[in-house]
């Protein structure tokens, strides 16, 4: 790699460097072969490597969480595929790749090669991030603008790691504005699509 900072691709050795997120100046080419060898999350944005603040319990309870209740609301709805982190979200125009922690994919998915073997997709549904005292300023700034400036998105859900709070942006039909609501009550209920999700749901186990 050609920037001057070794940038680990073992866990171990991302461990050690702490567990805030951190950011180096790469160029793309180099991200891709990051990609190939990484142990860890990584996303690229602007010339930049961002590599991920390590999760919380709270926060992998979350996720957990979330990609159970799709599974419950989606399953045996083939035009529905739900995923994990590990797959990245390629945002073209921008040259961006985000990694977030759950997101569905509606209809059949388009793909973008970005290493051999690697596919990212393009055409996200809903995404969903749980935030972390780290990723708040990007996870509200630079990346809430990138996932909104994607086309297929309809729906983007933030769920707090630190507290019973999730808000909801969701497209208004036929444009490119969005719309917020937020919900900061157990039994409140999110009606996304044609399906719901309970705030009880989101933080079973962790308030």
């Amino acid at each position: 790699m050609s920037t001057a900072v070794s940038i680990p691709t073992t866990l171990e050795e991302r461990l050690k460097m702490g567990a805030e997120s951190l950011r180096y100046p790469i160029a793309y080419s180099e991200f891709l072969d990051l990609l190939e060898q990484a142990e860890y999350p990584i996303e690229y944005e602007n010339g930049e490597l961002i590599i991920m603040s390590i999760a919380s319990d709270e926060h992998e309870r979350i996720v957990a969480n979330l990609l159970g209740v799709f599974f419950a609301e989606l399953k045996r709805q083939p035009d529905y595929g739900r995923y994990g982190s590990n797959r990245h979200i390629y945002i073209p125009p921008l040259n961006k790749a985000y990694s977030p922690d759950a997101s569905v994919v509606k209809g059949a998915p388009t793909t973008h090669e970005y290493a051999k073997g690697k596919a990212a997709y393009t055409n996200p549904w809903l995404v969903t991030e749980v935030i972390s005292p780290s990723s708040r300023n990007r996870d509200f700034g630079e990346k809430l603008l990138g996932y909104k400036s994607i086309d297929s998105l309809q729906y983007i859900l933030y769920a707090e790691q630190d507290r019973p709070l999730v808000t909801l942006f969701e497209r208004i039909p036929d444009s490119n504005r969005w719309r917020s609501t937020d919900f900061n009550e157990l039994k409140q209920k999110l009606e996304i699509g044609h399906f719901s999700i309970l705030m009880e749901d989101i933080y079973d186990n962790v308030f």
